[in-house]
């Protein structure tokens, strides 16, 4: 039974019908936000919980106040060691204060990361891409702000609002499955059209395009959620009362 072919049933059954029923020569991408569009939607609904469950867990989370100090390795050193541990740096060190040249460099990079991402986003219907890659790169731009500058620079001055992000996304990819229903069409069918604009001369439009928008929206809002849950634990104090365990002497 190994030795004999396997049937292609599948395969071409997605290779004939992406471009004239899915209106996109990038057969994964048509599969992602039409054949599949309802698996698609139940993955970013589930993205969008667990970020929600991620941020309502470390909201009021304070670390413990032994893993905000050196561990005991570190600490507990001989005298005769040639390290710069044994007198630790302080914030205004330039290795450990804010390092200007690298800041500015991922400053210059956000919007090159955001043209990236909208060309990926823009040729994913027939070339590799995606709102799911779009999203993606355009959440890493943001993952090195908050990485570089820090996450009071990063808050201070960008206005990011995750929850805004999830929630635009969400209600874009189901309206755009609404819609079709309302026009006498399974949930989330895939509708082309050809149109003639200025400048831009044939565009060939698919109701997709929305439904992707709201994949690239919701990736980048999960992202930057779960981000800045991860990034306050860096700027909160320790737990009330919490106190390290000093160590216990042997018995005389």
């Amino acid at each position: 039974m190994l030795t004999r072919p396997t049937p292609n049933d599948i395969s071409s059954f997605y290779l004939s019908r992406a471009l004239p029923e899915g209106g996109g020569s990038n057969v994964v991408n048509v599969m992602l936000v039409d054949f599949r569009g309802f698996d698609t939607l139940g993955e970013i609904t589930v993205l969008v919980a667990v970020a929600l469950a991620v941020f309502a867990l470390l909201r009021r989370f304070r670390p413990p106040k032994e893993s905000m100090q050196l561990p005991a390795q570190q600490r507990l050193l001989a005298p005769d060691v040639v390290t710069d541990l044994v007198n630790p740096r302080h914030a205004a060190d330039t290795a450990l204060g804010f390092m200007m040249v690298p800041a500015a460099l991922v400053r210059l990079l956000l919007p090159i990361a955001l043209v990236v991402s909208m060309y990926l986003f823009m040729r994913g219907h027939n070339q590799p891409g995606g709102g799911f890659v779009a999203g993606l790169v355009m959440s890493v731009a943001f993952i090195l702000q908050y990485m570089v500058a820090g996450t009071q620079w990063v808050e201070a001055q960008m206005s990011l609002r995750p929850l805004r992000w999830m929630g635009t996304g969400l209600l874009c990819a189901t309206l755009t499955g609404v819609g079709a229903m309302l026009l006498g069409y399974p949930f989330l069918t895939t509708h082309t059209a050809h149109l003639h604009l200025p400048l831009l001369g044939d565009t060939h439009l698919a109701s997709a395009l929305f439904f992707d928008i709201g994949v690239f929206t919701v990736v980048v809002g999960s992202t930057l959620l779960i981000l800045t849950a991860l990034a306050h634990q860096s700027v909160r104090g320790h737990r009330p009362g919490s106190q390290a365990k000093p160590t216990q002497a042997g018995a005389a």
